[in-house]
């Protein structure tokens, strides 16, 4: 008879062992609760060739590099505990100007061999360097359905960035995991399809990650930001929420239940919409009439007496993007903008203008005074309401 043990967290149940009874593909399990559901998951990549791959991923996690050898090492742990860590080295090939080859010390021995060698060209980028690898490591599990050990592939995106202006920054690698686990089962005579992903990226699964629920016909929807929800959240199904009551920390196995959440799934989206508000907003064709050029923006208000509003974005920013779309082109923010004079700066191209007024993320909104002293700062998504008020400036 195999033992089951239990460990609650945040609220629910992890399994962290071997959970007895018949398993399978949505297999019932007579020793699981009424209408729960018992489900094998198998480790998933991004598939090239049919353009599958997770939509998102969590930011990329930084290893500090250390100088050995005309070389930087780091240290990658994934794993459970007492697992050794997986070695990194940077260097430069034969005559290279920068980092552009990755040895990954994929046996985790300590030692570095030229099969365990990756190489990349190096790309410039908003004057940075960017050496990026893709590679696929092992993490050890034990089988929830056998109780032997295994392994499971953990496919991750690698990249360091020279700044060649930011001599005094420690060196780190980022990576971020690029692969997810799924399954499926029948609910409630609905065949659905279901992922489990890290969020926190340490190879073992636990409350932390994050898990998506669809029915067969959408399965892609599991794929994209929308559906995924924290392992300790209910997903819908249709009309019908199910949680995550167990998840085996290999991944491989979890059991949802029926849940009921107290409110319909049209009332919880409308409750969660965080931005209904500003999609409403009205709208009459205009936007904000930003500048690029903070020398020309800092000259024209000084001119005109206006406040000037310095608005700190990048490509990457996500949250950026929104505000473009929905707060930037509300007739209440454009209104309130006519008495500043705006201006959009790219933190990676002017990372000295950044630097100068202490942003440290995006977006970031300041509001100078026409003789450059401070009004007030925000940072992350600002709505149309609290804009339009920020933008008011010393009216």
């Amino acid at each position: 008879m195999r033992v089951l043990k239990l460990f609650l967290v945040t609220g629910f149940v992890l399994c962290l062992a071997v959970c007895s009874g018949e398993t399978g593909e949505g297999a019932e399990n007579s020793s699981l609760p009424e209408g729960a559901v018992e489900v094998v998951l198998t480790p998933q990549a991004p598939d090239g060739d049919s353009g599958r791959r997770m939509m998102w991923s969590p930011y990329g996690q930084k290893l500090p590099l250390t100088e050995v050898d005309g070389g930087m090492n780091a240290q990658l742990p994934l794993g459970p505990d007492g697992t050794p860590p997986i070695g990194l080295r940077l260097v430069k090939g034969l005559s290279a100007s920068h980092f552009n080859q990755l040895y990954i010390d994929f046996d985790r021995d300590g030692d570095f061999t030229e099969t365990e060698l990756h190489e990349t060209t190096v790309t410039e980028r908003n004057n940075k360097y960017w050496s990026s690898f893709d590679a696929v490591v092992e993490v050890p599990v034990v089988d929830p359905e056998t109780g032997a050990d295994a392994t499971n592939p953990y496919p991750l995106g690698l990249w360091y960035v020279e700044d060649p202006r930011a001599v005094d920054e420690e060196p780190v690698i980022r990576f971020s995991r690029q692969g997810w686990m799924e399954g499926s089962a029948l609910l409630d005579s609905v065949e659905a399809v279901m992922l489990v992903t890290e969020r926190v990226m340490d190879g073992v699964f636990g409350a932390d990650d994050s898990w998506a629920l669809a029915s067969r016909d959408s399965a892609a929807d599991i794929l994209t930001p929308g559906y995924s929800r924290s392992l300790d959240e209910h997903a819908w199904l249709f009309e019908k929420a199910y949680q995550v009551t167990e998840i085996d920390p290999s991944g491989r196995r979890l059991v949802l239940a029926p849940f009921d959440p107290g409110i319909t799934r049209a009332e919880e989206m409308e409750m969660n919409d965080d931005l209904a508000v500003d999609r409403r907003a009205a709208r009459s064709g205009r936007a904000v009439a930003f500048l690029h050029d903070y020398a020309e923006a800092e000259a024209l208000a000084r001119e005109e007496g206006k406040a000037l509003f310095v608005d700190f974005e990048t490509t990457w920013c996500g949250p950026c993007k929104i505000m473009d779309e929905w707060v930037y082109t509300a007739d209440d923010v454009v209104d309130a903008s006519q008495f500043v004079i705006a201006v959009k700066i790219d933190g990676d191209e002017y990372p000295d203008l950044k630097d100068s007024f202490g942003v440290s993320g995006f977006p970031t909104m300041i509001l100078l005074s026409s003789e450059g002293e401070e009004i007030r700062r925000a940072s992350g998504y600002v709505n149309v309401a609290d804009m339009a008020e920020f933008l008011k400036g010393t009216r």
